[in-house]
């Protein structure tokens, strides 16, 4: 039986993943990296609105002919092609202004979106504090770094935040890929009499460009719990959680550094240690997370390789759930915790997370500065009450601000 308060606290919980799946949570990596357009795309009343305001039809119909014009015009190198598909702080503030006239002239439509979608989706739960204007402001402001995140790394080749893994996958420079840019072009201006809304011309460059580099990171595997999760999903519905001191044991990945090695030598131990801790009962579940990270454009991604070695061990599939998306161990609680706020698993109860001694005394010790590099890289920190319990164990408390969308990292925002 499960407990009275535990009922209310699964309640509580249940209560946040229903309000988060009211609508479709980001699958694509368009879903992902801009949930707010894929919301626009459900909303007919805020598209004819966006499409129908003059600044921001001006805006679309001149992203519309240069990229007409650069389907057939002799420019062929990377800034000449993409650089005036960013959007400059002028274009910036210039969309906000737009915006935050169309909100005050149609407050109850745009608050529709925003209370029924937006926000219930909790892609931008560290938004959620402000009004409907502020938040309004807010995706936008986000909405512009993702964009020029994207161009500029996939479009112009520039070394952004970890560049050994998550680049540009040619020399922007070559041959190749400037001719590649030039039939880009040609294929998306096909599409041009399709892109009613402002932002649909830098959208589909963005998107493109990640195709072009064969960057689906953020959507393979999806929908998870329909797929490698599905047994385990199951599995959080009908789990006493009374039962245990911790809700998950969540293990970090490790990337091999040899292309033919699916597994690092030094995942299969943190595998190995969270095994036996989930022998002893400590949790119900373990998540195993991890993307295709090591080496560059690696075919192994790391939580399901761990996930088929679990197998062999003899822990069964419906107490393993993967995380094939994070590529640090910064994003590796994040999407942890994710996971666990959109499974129902109690994120009042502390989870633990087991690995090997050196990344445990990484994300313990004071001296590697975990905590300054999640502040730097994510804005917040993706728990609370860490504490170390063992050699090989951390324990934590998951936070709902771990839902927010990136735009920092379009391989996994």
């Amino acid at each position: 039986m499960i407990l009275a308060s535990n009922k209310f606290m699964l309640l509580v919980v249940f209560f946040l993943i229903l309000s988060a799946q009211s609508f479709s949570q980001p699958r694509t990596v368009a879903d992902k990296n801009f949930y707010w357009f894929s919301a626009i795309a459900r909303t007919p009343a805020i598209q004819h609105l966006l499409a129908a305001d003059p600044a921001l039809n001006d805006l679309c119909k001149t992203r519309q002919a240069l990229l007409r014009s650069h389907a057939t015009d002799t420019c062929n190198w990377a800034p000449s092609l993409v650089t005036d598909f960013r959007f400059t702080a002028t274009d910036s503030a210039e969309v906000a202004k737009a915006l935050l006239t169309l909100y005050h002239a149609h407050t109850a439509a745009f608050n529709d979106l925003i209370d029924h979608q937006l926000r219930p989706s909790h892609c931008y739960q560290r938004f959620s504090a402000g009004s409907n204007e502020t938040f309004l402001l807010n995706v936008w402001s986000q909405t512009t770094v993702g964009i020029n995140y994207i161009i500029d790394q996939y479009g112009l080749g520039k070394r952004l935040r970890y560049p050994s893994i998550d680049s540009v996958t040619y020399d922007v420079n070559s041959r190749y890929y400037r001719a590649a840019l030039k039939e880009m072009f040609a294929y998306l201006s096909e599409k041009t009499d399709s892109m009613s809304l402002f932002y649909q011309p830098s959208l589909f460059i963005a998107l493109q460009l990640m195709d072009l580099n064969d960057r689906d990171e953020a959507a393979r595997f999806e929908p998870l719990e329909a797929g490698e999760n599905k047994a385990a999903f199951a599995a959080v519905q009908l789990t006493d959680w009374s039962k245990y001191k911790y809700a998950t044991i969540v293990v970090p990945g490790e990337g091999p550094e040899l292309t033919t090695v699916a597994l690092d030598p030094m995942g299969r131990m943190r595998c190995n240690l969270a095994a036996d801790r989930y022998r002893k009962g400590l949790a119900p579940f373990i998540i195993v997370s991890g993307g295709f990270v090591h080496p560059f454009q690696t075919p192994y991604a790391e939580a399901f390789e761990m996930k088929k070695y679990l197998l062999t061990q003899g822990i069964p599939e419906s107490a393993i759930i993967i995380e094939p998306h994070a590529r640090h161990t910064t994003t590796n609680l994040r999407n942890a915790n994710r996971l666990m706020i959109r499974y129902g698993i109690p994120i009042t109860t502390p989870s633990i997370i087991v690995s090997t001694k050196s990344q445990i005394d990484y994300i313990d010790l004071p001296q590697y500065r975990f905590e300054q590099r999640n502040l730097h890289e994510l804005g917040y920190l993706p728990y609370k009450e860490k504490q170390r319990v063992g050699t090989h164990e951390v324990s934590y408390y998951p936070v709902m601000e771990s839902l927010h969308m990136d735009p920092y990292d379009p391989l996994d925002p």
